[in-house]
C-alpha cells in the first residue's frame, strides 16, 4: 500500500559540507549548495548563510542529483496489484491517442520504491504490448500536489519492435505476427500522420482524426522510445527513425554493441536495461551488466533503465553496482542514471544536473550508492525534504 508521506516546505536553504556529483562538470568535490523556492540557485565553495535560510550540514556525504528513471511503467502497472492495477497494454496494436497520463495512479507503490532508491523523477508509460502504445509522462515521485509533480503530460512516444505486439496478435490470427508486418505498421501510421500534418499546416480541408492529430507531433521533435532487443530489430528501428526524421531512443536495446558496430555509427542513443536478472527468451541472449562498460569504451553514452516493473526499482542501485563491477566508470554510471536519461527525454531543462535554475531534486547518500552497503539518508524534491518510509 502507498505510503503517507510529510513534506517540509523550505523556502530557501543551504546545504554545507556536500562531496558532489552534480550530474555535469563536478565529480566528487567538497561544495556548498543554495537553493531558493525549490529551485538550485548556487553551487560554490564555503558558502555563508543568507538572512534566516534553513542549513543543512550533509557532513561530507556523497550528494548527487536526484535519479531519473527513463522507461518504466510506475503509476501505470502495478508491482504487486499486476492485475487490478494493469494499465499499460491496450486491445488494438496500434493507439498513439492514448496518453498514460490519463492512467496514473499516485497511489502506486511504486512511487514509494522509487523513493527508497533515490528515484526523484520517472517517465512512465505504456508496455510492449502495442506497436503503438501511446505517450509516456514526466513526473516527479513525491510533491506537496499531484498536479505540481507533472514536468511534462505527455513527454515520449513509445514504439514497439520487440516480439511482444507478434505474440499478442499473432495469437488471435492478427497482424502483426511477422517483424515485416511491424514495421510496415509503424511506416503505415506514420505516413499517413506525416500527410495529415501537412494539410493541417496548409491550411487544407480534412476529417479530424485524434490518432492522427496526436501522432504527428513526433514531426516537431517529440522524442520517440523506440523498444528493441535484437540487432536487426534495433536497426529497423533506426531505419524508421531515419526515413521520417524522428528524434529517437533505442530502448531496451541489448544488442546495441552489435548496432554500433553493423552501422559504423557511435551517435546513437541508447536507453539499456533493465540488465540485471535471468533471461527467458532468445530475444534477451544480449542481454548483459557488461553492456555499459562496452559502449562506454566506444564512446557511447547510455542513460539506465529498470523498466519497472519488470526490475523492481529498489534494486537499481544492485544493478549499477554490477555494471560497475563489470567496467563501467562511476561518472558514467550516475551519469546514465541522472544526465543522460533527462536529456534523451526532453527535460534535461529541469533535472538530472545539480546546476543553478535547476529543479532542487538531490539525495544525501548514507555510503555510496555504488557500494553494497549505500542508501538513501535524505532526498528532496523540489527544496522540500521527502520523509522516507
Amino acid at each position: 500500500s502507498s505510503t503517507r508521506r510529510k513534506i517540509k516546505e523550505v523556502a530557501a536553504m543551504l546545504i554545507k559540507n556536500c562531496m558532489l556529483i552534480d550530474g555535469a562538470d563536478i565529480f566528487e568535490e567538497m561544495k556548498d549548495i543554495r537553493i531558493v523556492n525549490g529551485k538550485i540557485k548556487e553551487v560554490a565553495d564555503c558558502l555563508m548563510p543568507e538572512g534566516d535560510e534553513g542549513i543543512i550540514d550533509a557532513e561530507g556525504a556523497l550528494v548527487t542529483p536526484g535519479i531519473v528513471e527513463p522507461s518504466c511503467q510506475v503509476g501505470i502497472s502495478s508491482q504487486i496489484h499486476r492485475f487490478e492495477e494493469n494499465d499499460a497494454n491496450e486491445e488494438g496494436p496500434i493507439v498513439p491517442e492514448l496518453r498514460a497520463y490519463d492512467a496514473l495512479n499516485f497511489e502506486d507503490e511504486g512511487f514509494s520504491m522509487a523513493l527508497r532508491a533515490g528515484v526523484t523523477t520517472v517517465v512512465t508509460g505504456p508496455g510492449n504490448g502495442n506497436l503503438i502504445g501511446g505517450t509516456c509522462a514526466a513526473l516527479k515521485t513525491a510533491g506537496a500536489s499531484r498536479e505540481k509533480r507533472i514536468i511534462k503530460p505527455e513527454a515520449a512516444y513509445r514504439f514497439v519492435l520487440t516480439s511482444g505486439p507478434r505474440k499478442r496478435y499473432g495469437g488471435k490470427n492478427r497482424a502483426p505476427q511477422t517483424r515485416l508486418a511491424s514495421a510496415a505498421m509503424i511506416r503505415d501510421i506514420l505516413f499517413k500522420a506525416k500527410e495529415y500534418a501537412r494539410k493541417e499546416k496548409a491550411g487544407e480541408s480534412q476529417e479530424f482524426r485524434l490518432e492522427l492529430a496526436a501522432l504527428s507531433r513526433v514531426f516537431d521533435g517529440m522524442p520517440v522510445q523506440m523498444a528493441a532487443m535484437k540487432a536487426n530489430d534495433m536497426e529497423t528501428a533506426v531505419r524508421i527513425g531515419e526515413e521520417f526524421g524522428l528524434n529517437y531512443v533505442l530502448t531496451m536495446a541489448y544488442d546495441a554493441s552489435q548496432v554500433i558496430r553493423d552501422l559504423d555509427r557511435k551517435d546513437l542513443r541508447f536507453i539499456i536495461g533493465p540488465l540485471y536478472g535471468t533471461s527467458f527468451s532468445v530475444e534477451e541472449n544480449g542481454k548483459s551488466l557488461s553492456l555499459g562498460a562496452e559502449l562506454e569504451k566506444e564512446g557511447v553514452h547510455a542513460a539506465i533503465s529498470t523498466g519497472h516493473p519488470e526490475m523492481n526499482l529498489e534494486i537499481l542501485s544492485t544493478q549499477l553496482i554490477l555494471m560497475t563491477d563489470r567496467g563501467l566508470s562511476r561518472k558514467e554510471a550516475i551519469r546514465g542514471v541522472t544526465a543522460y536519461p533527462a536529456e534523451y527525454m526532453g527535460i534535461s531543462s529541469r533535472v538530472g544536473t545539480l546546476e543553478p535554475g535547476k529543479d532542487a531534486d538531490l539525495v544525501i547518500w548514507d555510503g555510496d550508492p555504488l557500494e553494497y552497503d549505500g542508501g538513501v539518508k535524505r532526498l528532496f524534491i523540489d527544496g522540500e525534504e521527502i520523509a522516507l518510509s
